[in-house]
């Protein structure tokens, strides 16, 4: 039997999120382990609870969703670093950058059709690959035409670094495992170590972090869609 995702919902709008914990219940490979309606409370039942996935609103009274996250994915007590992908009501290039940035590693609009919800929840599970929007916002934000600062990887292994351009690319760890010929558990431990090492939250970080020290080239894109 295929392992299960679960899932933590932290949303201030009980209605919205009573609907996709019923959505996410109704899937065979998916639990919702509850939901909470604030920051703070949210962070409780994340720690209880060590789903695989969080959905976090961003905006919320008192600690907003982009603050949440960054308290989340620092927090010490966790074994495992769950996926956070965004709840956002409008799609504002700069607001969600600043989610990726802060450690989210994918997003959804609140009218998002549900075999999206599902889609994103699925791809994110367990950082196996980066989300494609996200990666188009760091392409776009993140680009920056600096010279190469080998450097800042020197902690990684040899292997490492290989890996970490691979994923620096938006390739999924499916994919990195054929192009390296490595299982995809070799893959995972790999990047696991990449983002211990750089002190890193998510894969998307990965991401960011090479666009920064000019490891990866990239281009400013003249648009949003």
């Amino acid at each position: 039997m295929a392992e299960r995702i679960t899932v933590a919902i932290v949303d201030d709008q009980p209605l919205f999120s009573s609907g996709l914990s019923m959505l996410l219940d109704a899937e065979p490979d998916i639990d919702c382990l509850g939901c909470a309606d604030d920051a703070p409370t949210g962070l409780d039942l994340v720690r209880r609870a060590q789903p695989d996935v969080v959905l976090m609103d961003l905006r919320m009274p008192g600690i907003n969703g982009l603050d949440a996250t960054r308290m989340l994915l620092s927090d010490p007590s966790l074994t495992v670093r769950p996926s956070v992908v965004v709840l956002t009501t409008i799609q504002h290039d700069g607001a969600l950058y600043a989610a990726i940035d802060a450690g989210a590693s994918a997003f959804l609009t609140k009218d998002a059709t549900p075999a999206d919800v599902l889609d994103t929840i699925r791809a994110t599970a367990g950082g196996r690959e980066v989300d494609a929007d996200a990666l188009r916002l760091v392409r776009e934000f993140g680009a920056r035409a600096r010279a190469a600062d080998t450097s800042s990887v020197a902690v990684l292994s040899a292997r490492e670094r290989e890996i970490f351009l691979l994923v620096a690319s938006g390739l999924s760890n499916q994919q990195i495992a054929q192009s390296a010929h490595l299982s995809e558990a070799t893959v995972k431990t790999h990047v696991g170590a990449i983002l211990t090492k750089l002190e890193l939250r998510s894969r998307v970080q990965i991401v960011i972090f090479a666009y920064e020290h000019g490891l990866v080239a990239g281009r400013r894109s003249g648009g949003h869609r």
